[in-house]
């Protein structure tokens, strides 16, 4: 950034420094132009004066006054008849010289007493002035001089104008150092982490304070994702562990009764529970796959399904009566009330949430216990709250419900039937909806499971 600044002014100096040079050559070179005109001027006034009073007492003409007066000028002095023939020149051969009855200021003179014209060489870099003056007796008396334009003056001055500029160079990379120093050396010593210790550049201390609160801001943000990463990182960890557990426990059953029988230890009679076992071993495997290769799909976003209008009130009746069985054989009540409300989804994803939350209240519930299913409608959401009177969720476990293989009571757990990835379907599914899922749960009271979904209406 120091070097920025400091291109930057030493860039506006040798600019401020071309302007102003180009300025003031040419205010000089209109100066001196004006000055010579009025030589000039002040010369032909003269001789108009001489010749009248000459030709005034006597017969003589013009020319004939001027080559007795014999004037030395440094102009070029010309006298010229109503006809535009050349009768005097003192600087050129009059027999030589063409009509000037086209030039400019001979034109105005004849007409008007006075004429001015400026005439340019390009070749020579020199223009040349005339000023012309109407006499008496007609003819016009013009005095012309010659002098460089402000390209040739710049040129002859060239020497000079790189000594200067080298000079004026110089001077602004000084300056321009020492101002992008002045500028840059106090903006360094700003200490964000102490604005109010900032002495230099009042005007910036409600900017440092605020970046750092941005600073802090960003602090806070990158600790979160540090935890965060730390957490899914160890989360990670212990989903490979759990998924070799969970896969493990079957196989090594099914590869223990499969021995049993390869071997003929198995008794006859055992053969058949046996074979029972290794089944309903491999149906949990199955299950258990199948749930991991859900969750896959729901993380990387691959589920493949249409989405269209839903009512929710319907499929929570076709889950109830899919589950119905299940909860008479526990001995758990289920109960569906509300009305009928419309979500956008995919049938399948839906009855994911429906079918784990159902389930788990009618596993996790207790003797005589109820399961009541609510659908309604709030402030443009619709609500599935499912309620039940089982044995509750601690407050301390509240927040690891919905990782992948967690039980909150490991003990219980083995003798209920389950994968321990139903809740975690249940989150990645309603976000696939662009849902929500809450929590609410006592120790030995019950807990209630509530999904808010966007109203499809």
């Amino acid at each position: 950034m120091r070097k920025r600044i400091f291109l930057s002014i030493f860039a506006a100096a040798m600019i401020i420094f071309s302007l102003g040079f180009a300025v003031i050559m040419g205010a000089m070179y209109d100066y001196f132009s004006d000055q010579y005109l009025d030589e000039m001027k002040s010369e032909a006034f003269y001789l108009q004066t001489a010749i009248k009073n000459s030709t005034s007492e006597t017969d003589k003409s013009a020319s004939d006054v001027l080559y007795e007066l014999n004037w030395p000028s440094s102009y070029r002095i010309t006298v010229i008849t109503r006809d535009g023939v050349v009768v005097y020149d003192n600087k050129e051969d009059i027999s030589k010289m063409s009509s000037h009855s086209d030039r400019e200021e001979f034109k105005e003179a004849s007409e008007s007493g006075e004429g001015y014209s400026n005439r340019y060489s390009a070749t020579s870099a020199t223009q040349t002035i005339n000023y012309a003056l109407l006499l008496e007796s007609g003819e016009v008396l013009r005095v012309s001089g010659t002098h460089l334009t402000v390209i040739s003056v710049s040129r002859s001055l060239l020497p000079w104008v790189i000594m200067v500029g080298l000079l004026a160079a110089v001077i602004s990379l000084i300056l321009s150092a020492a101002i992008s120093k002045s500028i840059m050396d106090p903006l360094n010593s700003i200490n964000l982490d102490d604005p109010d210790e900032t002495k230099v550049y009042s005007e910036f201390t409600g900017l440092i304070r605020r970046l750092r609160e941005k600073n802090d801001e960003i602090d806070l943000q990158m600790e979160h994702l540090k935890s965060e990463h730390e957490k899914q990182d160890k989360m990670r960890r212990e989903f490979s562990a759990n998924v070799s557990h969970e896969l493990k426990t079957p196989l090594t059953s099914i590869s223990g009764y499969a021995e049993l029988i390869k071997d003929g230890i198995a008794k006859t009679a055992d053969v058949k529970a046996f074979a029972a076992s290794i089944y309903d071993e491999a149906k949990r495997l199955i299950i258990l796959v199948g749930e991991i290769m859900k969750l896959s799909q729901f993380d990387e976003r691959a589920v493949q399904v249409k989405n269209e209008p839903i009512d929710l009130y319907e499929s929570c009746f076709a889950i109830l009566s899919e589950l119905k069985t299940k909860a008479e054989g526990l001995n758990v009540k289920c109960t569906l009330t509300g009305h009928r409300c419309i979500i956008v989804g995919a049938d399948e994803v839906v009855d994911e949430i429906i079918y784990n939350l159902v389930d788990n209240a009618i596993k996790y519930n207790r003797p005589s216990g109820e399961v009541t299913v609510n659908v309604s409608e709030k402030q443009g959401k619709v609500i599935l709250r499912v309620s039940d009177t089982g044995i509750g969720i601690p407050k301390e476990d509240l927040n690891r419900i919905f990782e992948r293989f967690y039980r909150v009571n490991k003990s219980h757990s083995k003798e209920i039937n389950g994968t321990g990835l139903g809740l975690s379907i249940v989150k990645h599914a309603a976000a696939y909806l662009n849902a929500q899922v809450k929590v609410e749960s006592e120790p030995g009271k019950g807990t209630v499971m509530s999904v808010i979904f966007p109203s499809g209406k």
